[in-house]
C-alpha cells in the first residue's frame, strides 16, 4: 500500500462538498463496488466525488450491504417507516429500494441494520467488507449488541484482574466500551442490579495490563468482525475503562420522609394562618 493510500484522510463534508474540479469530471454513481474499486485504482478519485442520494437528493452518508448508497436521514427513515406498522414483538424485513434486497434484521438480535458510514480514508475502503453479491454477510448481530455481549466478558473478568474493592452502599462498578466516533455502551458489574441510577463518577479503577491486553484482543475481534461482515459499527479506537460509580439520589424512605415533614409544615403554617 502507497503512503498515498496511508494518509488520504477526508471528512464526509469534504467529500461530497469538494471545491470544483475542471479538470475531471465528478464522480456521481452511487454503488459502492464500482466506487470502490475506482477508488483503489486511483485514490485521487476522493478528491471529485459527487455523491447525492438517490431518493432524497441529498449527501450520501451510508452504504447497504448490497452496494446501494443513500442518505443517513433518508435510510433511517426507511427503517423507521418500516416499523410503524409493526406490532409489538414483530420485527420487518427490509430490502434496498435500488435493488430490492433484503438487509435487515440481523438475525440474532432481530434489530435493524442501518448500513455503513462511507470511508474517509484508502484504509477505511479497504476495510469495508464485501457486498451480499460478493459473498459477504449480515453480521449474527447489530453493533450495539456485539458490543454490550463484549463489554459483558470484560465485567465478568474485571473482578478477577482487577484489586478487590470495598464498595460502600450505593456504589457500583460500570465498564465503559467507548469508540472513536463517541459511540458508547456501559454494563454494571452488578449484573442483577439494573434499577438503580449511578450518576456520580467517584474515580476510574486502572485495568491493569492483563486485563488490558484482554480488552485489546477483544477489540481486535470487533474490528475483524466489522470488516468480514455487515455491521453498522466499525469498532475502531474502542476503548475499554471501569468506573466507580455512586447513587447519589435519596432512597425511597429518604425521599417519603422529606415529604411528610414538608407536609406536616405546611398544615401548621396553614393553622397559624
Amino acid at each position: 500500500m502507497s503512503s498515498t493510500t496511508v494518509v488520504n484522510m477526508m471528512s464526509i463534508e469534504k467529500i461530497i462538498h469538494h471545491e470544483p474540479q475542471y479538470d475531471r469530471p465528478a464522480w456521481s454513481t452511487p454503488f459502492w463496488p464500482r466506487l470502490r474499486d475506482s477508488l483503489i485504482e486511483d485514490p485521487e478519485l476522493f478528491n471529485h466525488l459527487h455523491l447525492e442520494c438517490g431518493i432524497c437528493l441529498t449527501d450520501i452518508a451510508r452504504i447497504l450491504p448490497c452496494g446501494h448508497m443513500f442518505g443517513n436521514k433518508c435510510l433511517h427513515a426507511m427503517i423507521d417507516e418500516a416499523f410503524k406498522d409493526m406490532n409489538e414483538g414483530e420485527v420487518p424485513f427490509i430490502a434496498c429500494p435500488s435493488c430490492r434486497v433484503v438487509f435487515s434484521p440481523h438475525k440474532d438480535c432481530s434489530h435493524p441494520h442501518s448500513g455503513k458510514s462511507m470511508p474517509t480514508t484508502m484504509e477505511g475502503v479497504y476495510a469495508m467488507p464485501a457486498t451480499l453479491s460478493e459473498g459477504g454477510v449480515l453480521s449474527h448481530s447489530c453493533g450495539g449488541c456485539l458490543a454490550v455481549e463484549m463489554i459483558s466478558v470484560v465485567a465478568v473478568l474485571a473482578p478477577v484482574f482487577t484489586p478487590p474493592l470495598d464498595l460502600a452502599e450505593r456504589e457500583t462498578l460500570i465498564v465503559y466500551g467507548t469508540t472513536a466516533n463517541l459511540h458508547y455502551w456501559a454494563v454494571n458489574l452488578n449484573l442483577e442490579d439494573s434499577e438503580t441510577r449511578y450518576d456520580e463518577v467517584v474515580r476510574e479503577i486502572p485495568l491493569g495490563d492483563a486485563l488490558q491486553r484482554v480488552c485489546d484482543e477483544i477489540n481486535e475481534r470487533l474490528v475483524q468482525n466489522s470488516r468480514k461482515r455487515w455491521c453498522s459499527e466499525d469498532f475502531e479506537g474502542l476503548k475499554f475503562k471501569i468506573m466507580l460509580q455512586r447513587d447519589v439520589r435519596p432512597k425511597a424512605t429518604e425521599y417519603w420522609e422529606t415529604v411528610e415533614f414538608l407536609e406536616e409544615g405546611f398544615d401548621l403554617e396553614m393553622n397559624l394562618d
